[in-house]
């Protein structure tokens, strides 16, 4: 009981990071009942089309091509679907494409964690390019958090949308010049929220990385999405949150698992200039904050 698990790993142009990200799978998992579902977002660089010939004779590896770009939510939700209504999987693990698992006792110590907690999803240590540890998102911002937030956003694409980044970035300048004459000390407004202590320890209701995330039994009986399909890009961590709390699901971060993870390499992979890319970052922030705006306004009704 509880024993497959299928891997979905969204794919989108870094075909190397995929092929790795496979590989490190395959040579570490602790189980022969496992599938790899692979997911093109519809690779402008045809990197898709590639991988479903490379894995072709492979009984173990299920290349999904979408015919358009879904975005983060929308890709996986399509991998998570395959491995819960076609191959009847357990446990689902989503992956960003940029991750290697370095462990040969993967499943052990998720079946472990869902014994002591009937977790609805759960979060490994992530270990970053450089060797630190990626930090802990602890608490859940307030409502108007999100909205000061999305004001933020909202400026951010206005000055990359009309090219203004220079100007700003004096204005920045000259601002952190004054508060370090009148020795005022600036405080990321994010601080309050994530945590470099405490990282060894095993935590209870926290905001998950986006990077690795196991869903159990539990959640997949209670959503047959892994994320909420309205947005594309960012705040689906924030979003699986508030899905689990709503459905009282804990999160559990368990340092037992751990993971590398290489950073971004599907989004450096975009080629775009930097303004435009800030744009695109932008636009994105802005309309999965108000998603999380409103699915927080409906959880007060």
């Amino acid at each position: 009981m509880y024993e497959r698990i299928g891997f979905v790993i969204l794919h989108y142009n870094a075909i190397k990071e995929t092929i790795d990200c496979v590989n490190s799978i395959i040579n570490n998992i602790d189980t022969d009942d496992y599938f790899i579902i692979v997911v093109d977002n519809k690779s402008p660089n045809n990197t898709g089309e590639d991988l479903k010939k490379r894995y072709a004779k492979n009984k173990k590896v299920k290349v999904i091509l979408n015919k358009s770009n879904l975005g983060f939510a929308g890709g996986n939700n399509i991998g998570y679907q395959y491995a819960v209504e076609e191959l009847l999987c357990s446990f689902v693990c989503i992956l960003n494409n940029d991750t290697l698992i370095i462990q040969n006792d993967f499943l052990g110590t998720i079946k472990q964690e869902y014994q002591r907690s009937k977790f609805g999803v759960m979060g490994p240590m992530i270990i970053l390019k450089k060797g630190e540890i990626n930090n802990l998102y602890y608490s859940l911002p307030d409502l108007e958090f999100f909205k000061k937030e999305k004001k933020i956003m909202e400026k951010e694409y206005f000055i990359a949308r009309f090219h203004l980044r220079i100007p700003n970035a004096l204005f920045k300048m000259i601002k952190n010049v004054f508060c370090k004459i009148v020795r005022i000390k600036r405080v990321s407004r994010f601080h309050n929220y994530f945590t470099t202590a405490g990282l060894n320890n095993r935590h209870e209701d926290v905001i998950l990385h986006g990077c690795c995330l196991i869903f159990s039994p539990l959640y997949i009986g209670a959503y047959k999405e892994a994320f909420n399909a309205k947005t594309f890009l960012y705040k689906e961590e924030e979003l699986l949150y508030l899905r689990c709390r709503q459905k009282s699901l804990k999160t559990v971060y368990n340092p037992n698992l751990v993971i590398r993870h290489l950073e971004d390499a599907s989004t450096n992979s975009v080629l775009e200039s930097n303004n435009a890319k800030r744009v695109r970052w932008a636009k994105n922030q802005i309309d999965s904050l108000q998603v999380v705006i409103e699915e927080m306004e409906n959880e007060r009704l």
